[in-house]
This record gives structure tokens, C-alpha cells and sequence, in this order.
């Protein structure tokens, strides 16, 4: 049995890289300057214990073989899932049948992935993945986190658990993460998704106050949103596995940020629709109004549209976006 995992990035890279050193059969599926580098150079991998030139099982799509027992992870961001699974899905299987046959894993942020996967392939499973995986230069990812790289949440979509869940998380364990099943994947996908809101909050100027005040403000209005879209997100008491002793740090002599952040640095299209927008698309579609997403959102999409770098826009407008929407929604009302 063999891990495919499409996606080069950062949590791409570092799951290939985990499961590289724990001895579990791997093949990293990228593309473009970064398959290039790796094929040529080796990963860059760096821990707080320090950093590792690892070699990894590499292969591009068109090169790809696949068998009966692989087990597919989705490790693309949200934005580039339509593609990928529309890509792969008629791929054949050694001895019969095509990849939408085999198990496929989304492990994207957000609500969308697996509405999309699942319209193509028939055993779904979705991972909830929080891993301080840092991706901004070719070739190099760094993890800053110790012991485990990373906290993941497995389950069956929509619900359930079974083997494969059970083999996941028991891989997973062994290539140093924090890994847990649940049969009720989609509130651990929605509590994530009132974290991942604030994301956009780093490609803002503004105060530690600021950015405090707004990123409360985006999560407290997507927990109202989703708990009224019938999701009810899952509390932190609900874990079977402690975070407790899980630290995240950051290397203080560089520049790092969550992945939306990574995205604009990188110059690459970012997740907000699928983040900030899922919180306003909810909320279209339950009668709400979700005016801090919105600004949000739309903001992020100005920045992108103006090649913008993070930084360049003050929170401060956010905030005027955000309030002045309320206040005009709230005097139509009446």
C-alpha cells in the first residue's frame, strides 16, 4: 500500500517528508519549478532540532502509476481541487478500474473540498490538518513544532469511521502526528474553519489591538453563521488526543504567516473564497448577514487583483467596510 499525495506545498511536503522517515511507502505527486527542484535537489525539511536534506519518492501525473491499494491524499489548496480531481479521477488502477475507485483523503481548509470530490469519487474521506508548515521559497519547507509536526482529525465524509480511517490514523501516528478518528469529521472541519477565518487577518497592517479585535470578530461571526447552517462545531473538550504538550514556534529570523499569507507572498491565488467566503455564502443561504467575512473577502480580492503584498492595505478599512455594512443592513431592516 502506497500513500499518493498530490500537492507539493507545504502541508504536501511535509506529510512525503514524515512519512519518508517513518519508513511508509510514499509518492509525492507535484508539478512545475518545485518537482523540478526536488527531483534535482532534495527537500530542504526544517524542524526546531534542525534542518534535513531528505530524498523523496517523486513523480508528476502523466508519470504515475497507480494500484488497487493506494490510498489518494488531496493536499492542494481548496481553490485547486475542482482541477486536480477532474484531472485524476479517470486515471487507471493496475489490474482494473480508476483512481475514483480508490480511497481519496481531502485535506484542504474549509467546506468545499469534499462537495467537490465527492462528485467524482466514491470513497471519500476528509482530514482536518493543522500543521505550522511554512512554504515560501522552492525546494524548502520548514515545520516549527515540536514534538509532533502536526495535529490530524480523520474521518469518513460525511460520517463514519473503518479500516482505512483506522489505518490513517494509525500511519499518521507513526510518522509523528497528533492523529485521532472521529465518525463526525464534518464539525471538526466546520471548528477548524472558525480558526482558518482569521487567516486573512495577516495580509493587513494594523496593531496587535487590531488584529486581535478583528480576528474575534471573523471567528465569532463564523461560529454564529455555521451553527445556524446546522454544522455545530466541535468543541476543543471533544479531542481524544491531547494538544496540550503540542508547542508551535517560530524562527524569530524570518518572515512567516499562515497559509493564506504564504500564498500572497508567493505570488499564488489564496483560499479566502473558500474560507471567508464560505462564511458568506452560508449566511446567504441561511438568511444572515456575514459583514466582517464579506469586507474580508473582499479586500483580500483587491489586494490579489492589485498584486499586492501583504501589508498593503490597513485594517482600519476593513473595519469601516465591516461596520458600515452592519449599520446599513441593520437601518434597511427597520
Amino acid at each position: 500500500m502506497t500513500y499518493v499525495i498530490f500537492g507539493a506545498g507545504a502541508v504536501g511536503t511535509s506529510l512525503a517528508a514524515q512519512f519518508t522517515e517513518a519508513g511508509i511507502d510514499t509518492v509525492l505527486v507535484g508539478r512545475g519549478r518545485q518537482l523540478e527542484h526536488l527531483l534535482s535537489h532534495g527537500l530542504l525539511y526544517k524542524r526546531a532540532r534542525g534542518p534535513s536534506q531528505i530524498a523523496l519518492n517523486l513523480s508528476d501525473i502523466n508519470s504515475l502509476r497507480l494500484k488497487p491499494d493506494d490510498i489518494l491524499l488531496l493536499a492542494v489548496k481548496g481553490q485547486d481541487v475542482e482541477e486536480l480531481s477532474a484531472q485524476i479521477a479517470l486515471l487507471p488502477v493496475e489490474g482494473g478500474g480508476v483512481a475514483a475507485d480508490l480511497p481519496v483523503v481531502t485535506m484542504q481548509n474549509g467546506l468545499e473540498a469534499e462537495r467537490i470530490v465527492a462528485r467524482r469519487f466514491s470513497r471519500l474521506y476528509a482530514a482536518v490538518v493543522r500543521v505550522p508548515a511554512i512554504y515560501t521559497e522552492v525546494g524548502k519547507v520548514s515545520v516549527l513544532a515540536e514534538p509532533q509536526f502536526a495535529s490530524v482529525s480523520i474521518g469518513r465524509f460525511p460520517q463514519g469511521r473503518d479500516a482505512i480511517s483506522a489505518r490513517l490514523t494509525a500511519d499518521l501516528t507513526q510518522a509523528n502526528a497528533l492523529a485521532e478518528e472521529h465518525a463526525d469529521i464534518r464539525r471538526w472541519k466546520a471548528q477548524k474553519l472558525t480558526y482558518n477565518v482569521r487567516n486573512v487577518v495577516e495580509l493587513f497592517a494594523g496593531t496587535p489591538d487590531q488584529v486581535a479585535f478583528v480576528g474575534n470578530a471573523l471567528a465569532a461571526e463564523a461560529e454564529v453563521v455555521l451553527k445556524a447552517a446546522g454544522f455545530d462545531p466541535a468543541a476543543e473538550a471533544e479531542r481524544k488526543v491531547s494538544l496540550g504538550g503540542w508547542k508551535v514556534t517560530r524562527d524569530p529570523t524570518a518572515p512567516s504567516g499562515q497559509s493564506t499569507w504564504q500564498s500572497f507572498t508567493r505570488g499564488a491565488r489564496s483560499e479566502v473564497d473558500f474560507l471567508n467566503g464560505e462564511i458568506v455564502l452560508q449566511a446567504r443561504l441561511h438568511g444572515l448577514d456575514a459583514p466582517w467575512n464579506l469586507a474580508a473577502q473582499r479586500l483580500a480580492a483587491e489586494l490579489a487583483a492589485s498584486g499586492g503584498v501583504p501589508g498593503s492595505i490597513a485594517l482600519d478599512r476593513l473595519v469601516s467596510l465591516a461596520q458600515s455594512d452592519a449599520r446599513a443592513r441593520a437601518a434597511a431592516a427597520h
